[in-house]
């Protein structure tokens, strides 16, 4: 694709918009014939609906694949000239008797990138490289995708012959929906990916139904993004582990960022120069380690600088009857009491030494607070270092 200045780029994109939005005008929104689709993600479905019996399954999929079609097209606001494009974007691999959308995936997941790009390119002529990188990965990730898919309804018109990601996606659907913000670097779930591949199948399939006209694609398709994340809104959510790093490597500070499960639950904890700065939790690896790196950067932006919080941190301490204290807390807030536990012995039997966690499990906030104590000679000593770090973390997070 030969590039064009950015004016003659702007101009065809208003002259492309002022299209687009008259035909949007004449279109008005269209909803499928059919109010329930079989071997759908649509969570409305009622199974007394679905046909039993094999050969008739297929003729119905068949008949509300055109349903299916008619709607997402009301969703984009824009006629497939081959219909069969959408109908296989529209396919998952698990339905073997027709085309599936792993090609169009393939093939939408490059050009969303490049259309992302262009539009930023324009958008910022100023912007540094790294900083459009970030832009650009806030807008195609899985987790902004997927809900595109949910706030969109694509995934109610996906056909498909599996049932095990039908509970992942109930319950991405339900999450999306509480949430109020605009979610930048992932929620409290880890969305699923094939909800992210049902938008770039789709993007693939506008793509090739438009004669892989770039600028055509965008104007079809940005406003199934949005709210696309801008500069503004990133600067204010910035990307917390990118952030980190940063700001200790200026410091001359390494970071370490350890992760682990307990139960069904992913827990993550920020080291800086090996001490033990936060931790974060969440059903997702990813999500706990935002969490923690988030915790970690209000730490440091509440003080002067990286050395200043190190300084601070050594000169606390640990605090006599920390235990205790914790408990005063746990009782105050009417939380669980907190779990103590031996993580490790190491050492011979006659220089024995002790590493304890502790553990504040909310579960009607679904949150976590945990905390690994330093090694020490005694069994209490270890249980008083991890319950004098959790303490510290309750302090700064605003809690006592």
């Amino acid at each position: 694709m030969s590039l064009k200045p950015i004016s003659e780029c702007l101009i065809r994109f208003t002259a492309m918009s002022t299209v687009i939005s008259n035909s949007k005008k004449r279109k008005t929104l269209r909803e499928p014939q059919s109010q329930k689709i079989v071997h759908t993600y649509n969570i409305d479905i009622d199974s007394d609906d679905v046909v039993s019996d094999a050969s008739q399954t297929s003729g119905q999929c068949a008949t509300n694949m055109a349903d299916s079609i008619t709607a997402v097209e009301s969703i984009l606001m824009y006629d497939f000239k081959n219909k069969s494009l959408l109908e296989a974007a529209l396919t998952h691999s698990s339905y073997t008797e027709s085309p599936s959308y792993q090609r169009h995936e393939f093939v939408g997941d490059a050009v969303l990138g490049l259309a992302i790009t262009d539009f930023f390119d324009l958008a910022y002529p100023d912007l540094d490289p790294g900083q459009l990188s970030l832009l650009r990965a806030a807008n195609i990730s899985t987790e902004k995708l997927a809900r595109v898919a949910v706030r969109n309804g694509l995934y109610k018109y996906v056909r498909h012959n599996t049932t095990v990601l039908n509970d992942k996606v109930r319950e991405f659907v339900i999450a999306v929906e509480e949430e109020d913000d605009i979610v930048v670097h992932g929620g409290q779930m880890k969305a699923p990916k094939v909800l992210a591949d049902i938008v770039e199948s789709i993007v693939g399939a506008v793509y090739a139904d438009c004669g892989r006209d770039l600028q055509s694609l965008w104007v079809i398709i940005k406003d199934l993004l949005e709210p696309i994340i801008m500069l503004n809104v990133l600067e204010k959510q910035p990307q917390p582990i990118t952030v980190l790093f940063e700001a200790c490597q200026k410091e001359g500070k390494t970071v370490d960022i350890q992760h682990w499960r307990k139960g069904e639950r992913n827990i993550a904890s920020v080291y800086i120069d090996g001490k033990l700065i936060a931790s974060g939790s969440s059903e997702n690896k990813e999500n706990a380690k935002l969490q923690a790196a988030e915790v970690a950067l209000s730490k440091l932006t509440r003080l002067k600088s990286t050395t200043a919080m190190s300084l601070h941190l050594n000169a606390k301490g640990e605090i006599k009857g920390a235990k205790r204290k914790i408990h005063e807390v746990c009782n105050k807030r009417r939380w669980p009491k907190a779990s103590y536990r031996m993580e490790q012995e190491l050492g011979p039997a006659h220089d024995r030494r002790y590493i304890a966690s502790v553990k504040i499990e909310l579960s009607d906030k679904n949150q976590i607070f945990y905390m690994k104590g330093e090694e020490r000679s005694k069994v209490k000593e270890a249980e008083n270092s991890a319950a004098s770090l959790l303490y510290y973390y309750l302090r700064e997070l605003g809690y006592i």
